[in-house]
Formats: structure tokens, sequence, C-alpha cells
């Protein structure tokens, strides 16, 4: 779905199959990967995108907090805003409405926004770190990010609508 007038599109498969191309064929990190895809669907290109999201992955830093690919979607969110509304003090508010609304719908589907939980592993520990790369990666996390990029998308839609 292409937003006309605004240079991006909002359709969630396209966002979804961009963000997992990044996060497992390209190996990028979940928050790499999402914001990536959706500078893409944005229009935006810069030299610093998507290495700008790398500290984010394992919930910043492997910490298992914020899940990196929500991470990457309030990034995201937060330059589409900056494409959409000129004024400060109201994309500080309509940034802050729509992460806030993402976070808790990627919370609704599912049941977390928090990486260890949603991983189920502690990446801190080397061997829990190494049985994500070698499992956890493809078999939970791959999912998170199409999810993610799906509500991503309907966001984008959102922002784009002026809803």
């Amino acid at each position: 779905m292409h937003e006309p007038g605004l240079g991006w599109t909002t359709d969630g498969v396209r966002l979804a199959t961009a963000a997992d191309k990044h996060f497992m064929a390209e190996k990028r990190s979940c928050g790499e990967a999402i914001l990536q895809a959706g500078c893409e669907a944005l229009g935006i290109d810069n030299e610093l995108i998507p290495d700008i999201a790398l500290g984010l992955g394992g919930g910043i830093g492997l910490q298992g907090h914020v899940c990196g690919a929500v991470s990457g979607a309030a990034l995201t969110i937060s330059l589409a805003m900056a494409k959409k509304v000129p004024d400060y003090a109201a994309r500080k508010t309509a940034t802050f409405e729509a992460v806030g609304r993402c976070c808790r719908e990627v919370e609704r589907r599912l049941g977390s926004a928090q990486c260890r939980q949603l991983c189920e592993l502690d990446l801190t520990h080397p061997d829990e770190l190494r049985k994500h790369v070698d499992e956890g990666k493809a078999e939970k996390c791959a999912g998170i990010v199409k999810e993610v990029a799906h509500v991503l998308a309907e966001e984008l839609r959102r922002i784009a609508g002026g809803t």
C-alpha cells in the first residue's frame, strides 16, 4: 500500500518480508532489521541506517530489556513523525502516543515487549547467547521481528492518515 503524498509504503507483508531478509539473510540485529525495513518503507536512505540501531539488539546490548525490534520500530516511528509533523511540540506528543500504541500492541500480540521474556534466554550468559545464535534467532526471534514489522506497518498507516 502506497500512501499518497508521503512517498512511503505501509504494506505489512512487504515490511515484514524486508525485515526478515535483513534479520536472517543479512544477519542484522532485530533493531537494525526493523529500522532498515522501516526506513525503506519511508523512503529514507542514510549511510548510518541500519547501523545506528545495532546496540538495540538483545534488549539493548544483550541485556534483555525492551526487544530491539520494538526499539527499532520506535526509531522508525520517530522518523515518520519527523517527516509528517513539522511542529516539534506536536510531533513530540504524537510520537510518544504512537510509540506507546506500538509497544502496547506488541505486548498484546506477543505477551511482552521484553527481550528476555520473548526469547526466553538470558543473553548475558555465553551458553544462552550461543543457543540463541544457533537456534533462537530462527525459531523465535524471526517470528517476533515479522510481527513487530506488521505492528509498525499499522502504525505507519495511522501516521500517514493523520489518525
